[in-house]
């Protein structure tokens, strides 16, 4: 006499759920559509998403290392283990503003741990109120300065147009 099978086992049931919850451990969290880590980098609004990944308590940095190859988000000091590709090459150069004049910017090195640092050919803070250094960005024929309050960077064709906009920026501040 022949049985008929009229539903699932326990163990049946149980071994299907298990492979679901597998498969979305595994492959979910590349689906993801709203982390920071899936939308493309634009240079010139770099301040705004360091400002967005950190949220409003949070300092984040940028520290770009192996001749601007690797850039490492830290949140708050720590390093968050998540690199950006934001430049291809290693031709960026990097100027503070201080108030007079576009001065070429030298980075502190990055502790990568105790025993290991490398050499930063680009850094860009975002302070918890969004406000950042004004810094201008040389890369790829293009010019970005950075203003003080997270905005979008202006884009210029030169770092001599750049220094003439802050200059008149300047001037016009003091009512001149």
């Amino acid at each position: 006499m022949s049985r008929v099978r009229g539903a699932f086992t326990l163990f049946e049931l149980l071994l299907v759920l298990l492979l679901i919850v597998i498969s979305y451990g595994l492959f979910a969290q590349n689906f993801s559509i709203n982390s920071p880590e899936n939308e493309s980098i634009k240079i010139d609004k770099l301040n705004l998403y360091l400002a967005k990944i950190g949220g409003e308590k949070s300092r984040v940095s940028l520290r770009c290392i192996d001749n601007c190859n690797e850039c490492r988000v830290l949140i708050n000091g720590k390093d968050m283990n998540m690199t950006l590709d934001i430049f291809e090459n290693g031709a960026v150069n990097a100027y503070y503003y201080d108030g007079k004049r576009l001065e070429k910017a030298e980075f502190d090195d990055y502790h990568v741990n105790e025993y290991k640092k490398e050499k930063v050919c680009f850094r860009m803070d975002v302070y918890p109120n969004g406000s950042s250094d004004k810094l201008v960005l040389e890369y790829k024929n293009r010019v970005y300065l950075f203003e003080n309050y997270a905005e979008e960077g202006r884009v210029f064709e030169s770092v001599a147009n750049a220094q003439d906009f802050l200059e008149k920026q300047q001037l016009e501040a003091r009512g001149r």
